[in-house]
């Protein structure tokens, strides 16, 4: 591989050097996903550097349990990985109140237990000695450190404990739009924010980055969450199929997203960072081209959404399927009256109509059931805020018909995500199955409508089949 420091690419995987990374060093197959280029690509770049020898020691940061280290502190003399293990944190790969028990219980394949050290440390202060690393690497951690002077004390960490000459490699997100993206502890970048970060950084940049890409179909930005867009049902949720998705390029939004690689260097005297992103207008063309083909795919068609990914462990108490997840005594304990919840999606531009068909609706008091029906919403450069669009209150007597389909129509604008959701607000009640539907009229590309819905509220008498 010629490039080192690049963006995701299809055309990684038919590299003979990297498929070699990935078969014989991570001992996985070859699967388009960009955790696993990552993965390879650190991997491919610190042993093309020469950094992968038996007698130099490395700081993994934000490593979790991740394969990679392992494949890495096999070919050094050992290899610290830090992370914020704890039992209770919402990362499954750092969850643990022993992370040295974690790790060494974790290995995918054989290896000394000598070559690993870990400990539970936070990015931004790392507490080592100074010069102490002949390398550091993160995987997409970087992002998740918090905000710009967090990750600018980060790097001036990673300068400290560097020996002269060591190099940070790092993966991280990257989009081809004017602002990045900043969730709480998610930051998706932009080329200009990058620009100044490692402006501001002690670090030299080694290379620049070549965020050329394949036109290739592959390419295609897609929701990371695509398969409950497109739900073929519960037996289908470990479907093999599901596999062949290519999870390279991810939207979040209206943006495309996917993984950059950078390697930083410590030097005696840092160079000035005016760092280039070669390639950058050719693919950012490609990419709002296949936008534009996804938009309108998502206008013309009519879509079967996952009604339960929202819910924790996509369960619901209320669904007579999913009984096996809840005994009595959980059952009795439980008080979120949510009884769907789809995960939110980008609709682009115009109006979507949702229907919600619920069957084998079944009455467990002689007490109507009233139901909240609700569409939410949030701005993607903004998603701490979540409101409401439109919502439906449903009265269900216990002489009523089995079927009830309710339909909620509101405008969509192409600077929000949207979810369906129901409220269960009285009496006791179970269902058998329940489908959600949507379709979109048609409209000229790039109008944006005002949602003139906001917070409205219709208290009606169920519609039944």
């Amino acid at each position: 591989m010629k490039t080192l420091s690049k963006i995701c690419d299809v055309a990684d995987w038919f590299d003979p050097e990297l498929i070699r990374v990935i078969e014989q060093e991570l001992q996985e197959p070859a699967r388009f996903h960009r955790k696993q280029w990552e993965f390879a690509m650190i991997f491919h770049t610190l042993e093309k550097l020469g950094y992968l020898h038996g007698s130099s020691t490395g700081l993994s940061m934000g490593g979790g349990n991740e394969r990679v280290l392992y494949s890495i502190a096999k070919h050094i003399k050992k290899l610290v990985v830090t992370d914020l293990y704890e039992e209770n944190t919402t990362w499954d790969t750092a969850r643990t109140n022993d992370p040295t028990d974690f790790i060494l219980s974790s290995k995918p394949f054989p290896l000394d237990n000598k070559k690993l050290e870990v400990q539970r440390m936070d990015m931004r202060h790392l507490e080592f000695g100074d010069q102490e690393f002949d390398f550091c690497y993160s995987s997409c951690a970087f992002e998740h450190i918090g905000e710009y002077q967090d990750f600018l004390q980060h790097l001036h960490e990673v300068y400290r404990v560097l020996v002269e000459g060591g190099v940070y490699v790092f993966t991280t997100e990257f989009h081809f739009g004017e602002e990045t993206i900043q969730d709480d502890h998610n930051y998706i970048f932009s080329a200009d924010y990058l620009r100044q970060l490692l402006k501001d950084c002690p670090l030299s940049l080694a290379v620049h980055p070549n965020v050329s890409i394949t036109h290739h179909t592959a390419n295609q930005p897609l929701p990371h969450n695509i398969n409950n867009l497109l739900y073929l049902g519960e037996i289908f949720k470990e479907h093999p199929l599901n596999e062949q998705i290519p999870h390279l390029y991810l939207l979040r939004g209206k943006y495309p997203f996917t993984s950059i690689l950078f390697i930083l260097k410590k030097e005696p005297i840092p160079s000035q960072n005016d760092i280039r992103f070669t390639g950058f207008p050719t693919t950012k063309t490609f990419l709002n081209s296949r936008l534009t083909k996804y938009r309108k795919w998502l206008e013309h068609s009519p879509l079967k959404i996952n009604p339960f990914s929202s819910l924790p462990n996509g369960v619901s108490r209320f669904y007579q399927d999913h009984a096996e997840f809840f005994n009595k005594d959980r059952e009795n304990h439980q008080t979120d009256p949510t009884f769907f919840h789809s995960d939110y999606f980008w609709f682009g531009n115009g109006k979507r109509t949702f229907t919600i068909e619920l069957t084998d609706v079944s009455h467990l008091s002689d007490e109507p059931v009233e139901l909240l029906f609700k569409i939410h919403r949030y701005a993607t450069m903004n998603s701490s805020e979540v409101e409401c669009c439109i919502e439906q209150k449903v009265i269900i007597s216990k002489t009523s018909s089995k079927a009830l389909n309710v339909l909620l129509t509101t405008p969509v604008d192409e600077n929000y995500c949207y979810a369906i959701l129901g409220h269960h607000l009285k009496g006791d009640f179970k269902f058998g199955q329940i489908q959600l539907l949507t379709t979109s009229e048609d409209i000229s590309q790039g109008t944006t409508i005002q949602n003139r819905e906001m917070n409205h509220h219709t208290d009606v008498e169920s519609s039944w089949i």
